[in-house]
């Protein structure tokens, strides 16, 4: 009956230290990646949706109907308003909102910066993200910002994802603003 006893009071004090020890084995994906391949535009103009939450409000013109958002991490966007989204005028500066917006990707193998353009010249890309991982089979895009944000990204069924690998640059243009909502 005590070596029982023994048996469970050991086995209490391990767990937590097996627990631990083996969250010590995770390491988080890495931006500095590199890509493998020959320098090339694996593809242009990949749409996605992208909640940016929370954003700060800190322009409005409901005339052009535009909005200009400070997100999270410190940078700004500016969207046209898409059909969808009303009462811009009823937006004032410093309201804090959940924004859904489209954005649009492409996806580069870059060697020194460069890739391949028209005629065979080397042009010079200005990536503002890094592909950290790629799942073909729910078609999600983990993307690493500079300033170390990690955001996942959907994308559709026309995207060339069995070409994407991480390490891959992308650049990000931010297009139309789908739908906004203020919150407290």
């Amino acid at each position: 009956m005590k070596t029982k006893k023994l048996n469970y009071a050991n086995l209490t004090l391990l767990l937590p230290i097996a627990a631990l020890a083996l969250t010590g084995c995770w390491t988080p994906p890495n931006a500095n990646v590199q890509p493998t391949g020959e320098a090339r535009l694996i593809q242009d103009g990949i749409a996605t949706e992208s909640v940016k939450k929370p954003a700060t409000v800190e322009t409005v013109d409901a005339v052009q109907g535009t909005v200009s958002l400070k997100l999270a991490d410190g940078s700004t966007i500016t969207c046209k308003a898409g059909p969808k989204v009303k009462n811009l005028e009823q937006l004032k500066v410093g309201d804090t909102v959940k924004a859904t917006v489209v954005e649009t990707l492409a996806v580069y193998v870059l060697k020194n910066g460069q890739v391949p353009g028209a005629g065979g010249a080397m042009e010079t890309i200005h990536p503002n993200a890094k592909v950290q991982t790629v799942d073909p089979a729910y078609r999600l895009l983990e993307l690493q910002y500079p300033d170390g944000h990690v955001e996942e990204v959907k994308v559709g069924l026309d995207a060339r994802m069995m070409e994407m690998s991480p390490g891959d640059d992308v650049v990000v243009k931010t297009g139309e603003l789908l739908a906004i909502k203020v919150t407290k």
